[in-house]
């Protein structure tokens, strides 16, 4: 054999694979590993909420006892945030609160940009991910409330050309990760090698179907489930199409101009960018800067941009029937049966989570939670209802630490807890006072 011809052969594909690897080993160190030092005491800055106390009299006349009550959790709010954002070294950190309807805390930590040290305030505005799921579904209970799409109709009734499977498909599927529609996938033929990182502007959500509409699906739909943000930008498009207008023109005349949520939009859309943070990845006092995005790939799973304050405006009109019907929030938030009628493991609804909790109160005392999280290219967000006690949380960060994401959803546990103890607390002392009296 001769060797030499081999490696000369041999030579230009090496050359293409050590350039390969070489490129994916830059990326890693450019943007996903964090190696730049965070400002000294970047957490220093804070912006809360200024609200109005159970000791101003006007409050005393204004507000139910149960709403006064809980104002003094603000301030253990704001600490438990800060804490958690040391703890984390967060580059920033965004939070609120609403309780029977009424925002009672809200408050930001830390910085929305660091080069220019700009800190977070509670305008600053934030990628929320796959909460961009829930508020799809919200939109879509809209548009069935309003006879605009039917959840069951095949969605070869909106997309007639769609080449996959249009005629057994649902939009009950799609918003349930019950249509076999993959997620993300590695790529090696493309840079960075997966379509969940897309710079790629499109047009519409009919646009970014050609992402894969043409792929096989993982299962024959409504006989599994796999969870995939491709499956919503498909829903987005029947979406478009029952009604007859973009997307984003859906969630904005459906949900947020209903409810006044001036700051949840599009990220793609932005005309202003003054209060878009800034998005690193971050761990232990360090950030790295993440690539430049055009969330239009995935806007309905993944392409909002939010406030904690705007989202849990949301949460409390859906927990209070100001933008659902009750039986739409309860179709909504039922967790969907396997295709067998077995109960399903994921705990998935329409669009949210939906299972009860011990990291509230105990775990002999198992509180009912709604909620679905989000992790974005720089950027982890949380937003959760705890129905039986009115309460809706929204945590959002600029960094996409390894342990935030599941530390903020610990972190609006703990909230909510500070919440209900303090009113199971009050309920205790007033049946004693009740007791005593009755006793004399």
């Amino acid at each position: 054999m001769n060797w030499k011809k081999v490696l000369k052969w041999l030579a230009a594909p090496l050359a293409v694979i050590a350039i390969y690897v070489g490129a994916i080993g830059y990326w890693v160190w450019q943007w996903e590993k964090p190696h730049l030092p965070l400002p000294t005491r970047h957490l220093a800055h804070q912006d809360l909420a200024n609200l109005p106390r159970s000791d101003d009299k006007q409050t005393h006349q204004s507000q139910s006892d149960a709403t006064s009550m809980v104002h003094s959790v603000a301030h253990k709010a704001q600490q438990n945030m800060l804490d958690l954002a040391e703890e984390l070294q967060s580059v920033s950190m965004s939070g609120a609160m609403a309780v029977d309807g009424e925002l009672v805390w809200a408050g930001t930590v830390g910085l929305a940009r660091v080069e220019t040290e700009q800190a977070a305030s509670l305008n600053t505005q934030y990628r929320v991910g796959s909460v961009s799921k829930s508020i799809t579904a919200v939109t879509l209970m809209r548009m069935v409330e309003q006879g605009m799409i039917d959840l069951d109709a095949p969605i070869h009734n909106y997309l007639p050309d769609y080449p996959r499977y249009s005629t057994e498909m649902t939009a009950r599927q799609l918003v349930s990760h019950m249509a076999g529609v993959r997620h993300y996938a590695f790529d090696i033929t493309r840079f960075p090698p997966t379509d969940g990182l897309s710079n790629v502007a499109y047009a519409d959500a009919n646009e970014a179907l050609v992402q894969f509409k043409e792929d096989a699906l993982l299962f024959n739909p409504g006989q599994g489930f796999s969870y995939s943000t491709h499956g919503y930008t498909l829903l987005s498009a029947v979406m478009q199409a029952a009604a007859d207008k973009p997307f984003e023109d859906l969630i904005t005349e459906l949900v947020t101009e209903p409810l006044g949520l001036t700051r949840t939009q599009a990220e793609h859309l932005l005309k202003n960018t003054d209060n878009l943070a800034d998005f690193y990845n971050s761990d232990d006092g360090l950030y790295g800067i993440t690539p430049e995005q055009n969330l239009s790939n995935k806007v309905a799973g993944g392409g909002l941009v939010s406030t904690p304050t705007d989202l849990v405006k949301l949460g409390a009109a859906l927990l209070n029937g100001e933008l659902l019907k009750p039986n739409s929030f309860n179709q909504m938030v039922e967790v969907q049966p396997m295709f067998d009628g077995s109960e399903s493991t994921h705990n998935y609804a329409l669009g949210w989570r939906h299972y009860k909790t011990g990291h509230i109160i105990d775990k002999e005392n198992k509180v009912d939670v709604i909620h679905h999280g989000g992790v974005s290219v720089g950027a982890n967000a949380f937003l959760m209802l705890v129905p039986e006690y009115n309460i809706s949380i929204a945590i959002l960060t600029n960094g996409n630490g390894e342990k935030s994401r599941g530390e903020i959803q610990m972190l609006a546990y703990r909230l909510a807890g500070l919440v209900v103890k303090q009113r199971l607390n009050s309920e205790e002392d007033n049946r004693l006072v009740t007791n005593t009296v009755d006793r004399h």
